[in-house]
């Protein structure tokens, strides 16, 4: 009796590890390309490189999800809906631009203190600065306006950053895109094609 009750605890064990693995193997190529989809959306105009990366990672992930469907096991768990939600999650926190403002958020007194910093009417100053979340590869700074261009930020023929403009109605140059982050701070970019 005691050794039919040990066979099935072990024969449980071994289910329960094989679930857990499952689970992982469900869910980490899913996380880990969320959070390389999140990275790539923190600088302004995104990162060429990273979204280069999470790409294929997307396409990885869903394989894995898809073969995944094919065990009975996992079509009647819940676990099975966790990917998708993530992939869901992911998509819309990058559509709405969160991380790009919230890594501003947490950064913008450290840019404001930066860009205070800077002495004078520099025109263009090339410079590798790490300022809050973000690498700062590059200022101008022309008639009280400032532009920060982010290091790894835009495409391939763009350049994307920060415009820091201290007065209301301030002079804000001709870019290709513009959105107002708050009364000073703008996000920008630069299309060179």
């Amino acid at each position: 009796m005691r050794e039919t009750v040990r066979q099935e605890t072990k024969a449980g064990g071994d289910r329960t590890r094989w679930s857990r693995w499952r689970l992982a193997a469900l869910t980490v190529p899913v996380i880990t390309t969320a959070i390389v989809t999140l990275m790539a959306a923190t600088p302004p105009g995104g990162s060429f490189p990273l979204v280069l990366a999470a790409i294929p990672a997307w396409l990885l992930s869903g394989l894995v999800w898809l073969g995944a469907l094919l065990f009975r096991g996992y079509r009647r768990s819940r676990w099975v809906l966790a990917p998708p939600l993530a992939a869901l999650v992911t998509i819309a926190l990058v559509s709405l631009e969160v991380p790009m403002k919230a890594a501003f958020l947490v950064s913008e007194p450290a840019l404001t203190r930066y860009v205070e910093s800077v002495p004078g009417e520099r025109r263009w100053e090339s410079t590798r600065d790490h300022v809050g979340l973000f690498t700062v590869s590059g200022f101008f700074r022309q008639d009280g306006m400032t532009e920060l261009v982010i290091a790894g930020s835009g495409g391939f023929l763009e350049e994307c950053g920060f415009a820091y403009v201290p007065q209301a109605g301030g002079w804000l140059p001709d870019f290709s895109s513009v959105d107002r982050l708050t009364d000073r701070w703008y996000a920008v970019c630069t299309d060179f094609d």
